[in-house]
């Protein structure tokens, strides 16, 4: 697709034009809080040229220490007639006024700096900061034995070398700055903010390929990570596209992520008007195009939990089938769906058997674990889990937060512990599993966000455009023509699952934002109190109070 022509904002500010001040201190000592500064030295360039410069002794109130005027030749007769730092200060300060602080080890400079402007009544320095020594240690690792001054100096062929005195150190590290600044353009830096973050980052092989998100622009939308032949390894969402995929460079540590820039020979991009809009495309492309990078795009990740009162039974199962049962999920591997059918086993006498007449004479029959031989207890028990999948999750929350409770009072932490993760599990996706099939159960929906219209139609984003003023039902008769969804049946594809939550999350997090405009049936979603804030840390104390569901009607 075609790049629109970005603002300077979103490119950042280019290094050329870039106002640096290289600041250097000598100090009485190590410590910012006991000790005082005895000469400052700075240096403002811009574009490798010299716009001015800066130098002064500072008379501090303590003596100077042997060893500190043994290291810099700075003594106590040199320093009598110096100004105190509180008469420096103010000059100091418009001198490096809309400037980059620079430094070596910049945290000791900078923090000498705040501390004296703290003692003397002025706000801390507000400049971006560039530390050389950090720099140094991404741009150069593994060419130099350490990264001291002196020896970076030398290793770049410098003109200038530190001395321990304030002046002639700041021309040395002006020096490595530029020498630094060149090896990074190597990798693509060339704004400010690029040469700040590569400071935190870890510059391997594939921090060139920086340069793939040159083009991207600063606004929401959905961003692939493609291979040798166009294959999609890897899809994401952004509110900012070109800041979110350039962070993918800055030294992700996960092996995961180094083998997929490794793989990655292009990025491609869609914009949207809304993070609705880049979200639910997200969701789309992970179901239609299953990228191999993406944990959610993986082939065949659909395991259900079957709820059915003709068995009756509750398991796991790998497809739904239209035989009247009740499915929770699609979750990501049977493992998964087998935690979840135990948590369900906790809270409800559901069978473990195949049949209600095997359990004559079972020990979880004994135990009161299972309803026993008698294929109407167990039907009740069925309908019940059935009751809170889809409709009210106290059916199951109650009586696992009771067991945990009890639990945690018989000091049985660990296993109260492990109870509290199966159960908030289970919550969870039950929770998932009724909001979604309560935006699907009030079919058509109309939002206004953002200064756009959105129209949902079985929890899925069929159609969205620019809205204005215009009423809802002008609305609806430019949208409906062009909608599009996938109909929804007794169960929800993985798909369809994947976006109706999209749906449901934006919908949470940005609830103070949305106008509604129609609903075509009843839309009833469930309160902020969640049935997982029942779950607290059963290691330390049990859980107060019973989890609720209350109904809310848009």
């Amino acid at each position: 697709m075609a790049v629109a022509q970005r603002s300077f904002e979103e490119l950042g500010r280019p290094l050329a034009g870039v106002t640096f001040c290289i600041v250097d201190l000598e100090t009485t000592g190590g410590s910012p809080g006991s000790c005082g500064i005895t000469e400052i030295g700075a240096l403002k360039v811009r574009l490798g040229e010299r716009q001015g410069s800066f130098h002064t002794l500072v008379r501090p109130e303590e003596m100077v220490p042997a060893f500190v005027r043994l290291l810099t030749g700075i003594t106590d007769d040199m320093l009598v007639e110096a100004p105190p730092i509180e008469a420096v200060l103010p000059s100091f300060l418009e001198f490096v006024r809309d400037s980059v602080l620079v430094a070596h080890n910049a945290r000791f400079d900078v923090g000498f700096l705040n501390a004296a402007l703290a003692r003397a009544g002025y706000p801390p320095l507000d400049n971006d900061v560039v530390d050389t020594a950090t720099l140094a240690r991404k741009i150069l690792a593994g060419e130099v034995r350490n990264h001291r001054l002196e020896t970076l100096a030398r290793h770049l062929r410098c003109a200038h070398h530190p001395c321990h005195r304030a002046f002639a150190d700041v021309l040395a590290t002006n020096e490595v700055l530029h020498r630094l600044i060149e090896r990074a353009a190597g990798y693509g830096i060339t704004t400010l903010e690029d040469l700040v973050a590569v400071s935190s980052t870890r510059i391997d092989g594939t921090f060139s390929k920086i340069r793939l998100a040159e083009g991207l622009p600063s606004s929401p939308g959905v961003y692939r990570f493609l291979g040798s032949s166009g294959q999609t390894l890897y899809v994401g969402k952004a509110t900012d596209l070109r800041a979110r995929v350039r962070s993918y460079f800055y030294g992700d540590p996960r092996r995961k992520m180094r083998d997929l820039l490794r793989e990655t020979q292009e990025v491609a991009f869609e914009t949207f008007e809304t993070t609705l809009e880049a979200e639910v495309e997200e969701a789309r492309a992970i179901a239609r195009e299953m990228p191999p990078y993406n944990r959610r795009g993986k082939a065949g990740a659909s395991w259900y939990v079957k709820a059915s009162p003709r068995g009756p039974r509750v398991a796991p199962a790998r497809s739904p089938a239209p035989d009247g049962s009740t499915y929770l999920g699609p979750l990501p591997s049977l493992k998964h769906a087998r935690a979840l059918v135990d948590a369900v086993r906790d809270a409800a006498a559901v069978h473990r058997c195949s049949t209600p007449a095997s359990c004559r004479g079972c020990a979880f029959a004994e135990m009161r674990t299972c309803a026993g031989p008698e294929r109407a207890a167990h039907e009740g028990e069925v309908r019940l889990v059935v009751e809170a999948f889809t409709r009210d999750p106290a059916a199951v929350v109650c009586p696992l937060e009771e067991k945990m409770r009890r639990l945690a009072r018989q000091e049985r932490f660990e296993e109260a512990a492990d109870l509290r993760d199966r159960a908030r599990s289970l919550a969870r996706w039950i929770e998932r599993s009724i909001e979604a099939r309560a935006l699907i159960d009030a079919g058509e929906v109309l939002l206004r966000v953002e200064g756009r219209a959105i129209l949902l139609v079985q929890g899925q984003l069929a159609a969205a455009c620019d809205a204005g003023d215009l009423p809802a039902g002008v609305l609806l008769d430019s949208l409906r023509p062009a909608a599009r969804w996938e109909p929804v049946g007794e169960w929800l594809s993985a798909g369809v699952q994947r976006e109706v939550r999209a749906v449901v999350s934006w919908l949470n997090r940005h609830e103070a934002q949305i106008e509604v405009l129609h609903v075509g049936g009843e839309w009833a979603l469930p309160s902020r109190a969640r049935p997982t804030e029942a779950f607290t840390d059963a290691k330390t104390r049990p859980p107060r109070g019973a989890a609720s569901f209350e109904p809310r009607t848009s």
